[in-house]
């Protein structure tokens, strides 16, 4: 009985050796593939890499770790500032610049103008606009006689109305005596004056051009 289990006990020291190199082995291999995938995929260019990426336009940093230095200017300190060639003459080379928010000319607010020459301006257009339509100053009268007589006075009134032409009767006292003026008006154009005294001047009437008093 003895001789058995000697060689019972050789066989599982056998068949536990053998697992172990098994295991040792299968791990081996495993790190190495692992090691392979990692290296093909480094290696191995990736067609999604370079779409949407665009140059880095970022500034190295110094030896040091430390912020960008500033990109140095052509010339040295205390160089004068070259002068404007022929080509340009003094003015940019671009148009573009006039249309940019902020290089638009100013345009003067109306709330913060000068009432003076406000004012002067609509003077002046007034004035013009008059001229142009003719307008008088102040409005005047056509008086087509002065009598002592009331009763001449509403003749004349009533011959004028007979011809479309609305008049008045207008009582005054002259050096102690009573007139009876007849007026038509008033009129505030240059043309109806005209119109109307030449339109008289047909019936006889003389009609002179008079201010209100």
């Amino acid at each position: 009985m003895k001789p058995r289990k000697s060689r019972s006990s050789s066989n599982r020291k056998k068949s536990n050796g053998g697992t172990l190199i098994g295991l040792f082995l299968g791990l081996v291999i495993g790190v190495v593939a692992a090691a392979g995938v990692v290296w093909y995929i480094n290696k191995a260019p990736t067609p999604f890499a370079d779409k949407g990426q665009r140059p880095s336009t970022a500034i190295p940093a110094d030896a040091n770790g430390g912020s960008p230095a500033p990109m140095a200017l052509p010339g040295k300190p205390g160089d004068p500032v070259p002068a404007p060639t022929a080509a340009d003459d003094g003015k940019p080379r671009f148009d573009f610049y006039k249309i940019l928010p902020g290089n638009a000319d100013a345009i003067p607010d109306p709330a913060t103008a000068d009432p003076n020459q406000t004012a002067q301006k609509q003077s002046d257009a007034e004035k013009e606009k008059q001229a142009k339509e003719g307008a008088l100053k102040e409005p005047v009268y056509l008086q087509t006689g002065s009598f002592q007589n009331a009763a001449d006075a509403d003749n004349q009134k009533a011959k004028l109305a007979l011809m479309g032409a609305e008049a008045s009767v207008q009582q005054v006292m002259l050096q102690d005596k009573v007139w009876y003026r007849v007026r038509l008006g008033p009129f505030k154009k240059q043309d109806e004056v005209n119109s109307m005294r030449s339109e008289l001047s047909s019936q006889g009437i003389e009609a002179n051009i008079v201010k209100k008093d």
